[in-house]
């Protein structure tokens, strides 16, 4: 859908371009001209940020206060990402979508093989796409907020 509006709004403006040059003037298809280059310029550094950064898998840390956390912040950016398979285990949460692993969120354990807990606080290994990371930082980083005022 966003290709063919998009795809659509540059033909649109090729058109409006190549019918100012021949009937309006040149000055105006020199304006329509630069705006049809910025708006493909635009497109394709869009495509190539969707397909090459955004998608790309990383891993994070993070600290988090009770298991009830994963369920409000974790769980509230996997839905963003429309998982449709949900695998919960002792030590670690699985996010598939169409048999896919798109997340994995481990609890990490100490030397005895129990789940290592420092000063109260859970320590999770997050390895999803990078945007969710970038939200799940802001989601922590508010509960903060919300915890000092």
């Amino acid at each position: 859908m966003l290709k063919k509006v998009a795809f659509g709004i540059i033909g649109f403006l090729i058109i409006l371009t190549i019918f100012s040059y021949f009937f309006i003037g040149i000055k105006y298809a020199l304006a329509f001209f630069m705006i049809t280059i910025t708006i493909i310029i635009f497109s394709i550094t869009t495509w190539l940020n969707d397909r090459y950064y955004n998608e790309q898998i990383s891993k994070r840390v993070y600290s988090i206060p009770n298991r009830a956390a994963i369920n409000d912040v974790i769980l509230k950016q996997m839905n963003m990402l429309r998982a449709d398979k949900h695998i919960v285990a002792e030590d670690k949460h699985e996010f598939y979508k169409n048999n896919h692993l798109m997340a994995k969120v481990e609890f990490q354990k100490d030397e005895n093989g129990n789940i290592l807990q420092i000063d109260g606080k859970y320590i999770i290994e997050v390895e999803a796409p990078e945007y969710i990371l970038h939200n799940i930082d802001q989601e922590i980083w508010s509960l903060v907020g919300r915890a000092t005022k």
